[in-house]
């Protein structure tokens, strides 16, 4: 059996339980790609952006309405294009705005 290497990330909340008596200021959409080279369908020797692109996804978001500080509601859609032994994969987080 052969053993290769894989990436993972940390843990990311995308959507903390609100603060009490919040306020919905409307609906919030962000989007985080990765970039990845020498990308075989099972395996991605070469990333970039990869890690936090959730992270950057739920950023996004959440300043794409003013005055909002979170997000309740949040889905999540993922996206893989490949090209040769290139791929890219976007994360695209939509969600209510909250202050």
């Amino acid at each position: 059996m052969a053993a290769t290497p894989a990436c993972s990330s940390g843990w990311v909340d995308l959507s903390p339980l609100p603060p009490a008596g919040y306020v919905k200021l409307g609906p919030a959409e962000g989007r985080g790609c990765a970039t990845y080279f020498l990308a075989l369908p099972w395996h991605q020797f070469l990333e970039f952006g990869a890690k936090d692109r959730l992270v950057r996804a739920r950023s996004e978001a959440i300043a794409s309405v003013p005055g909002a500080t979170g997000l309740v509601g949040v889905t999540l859609r993922e996206s893989w294009s490949y090209w040769g032994l290139a791929s890219r994969r976007c994360a695209t987080l939509r969600g209510d705005a909250i202050r």
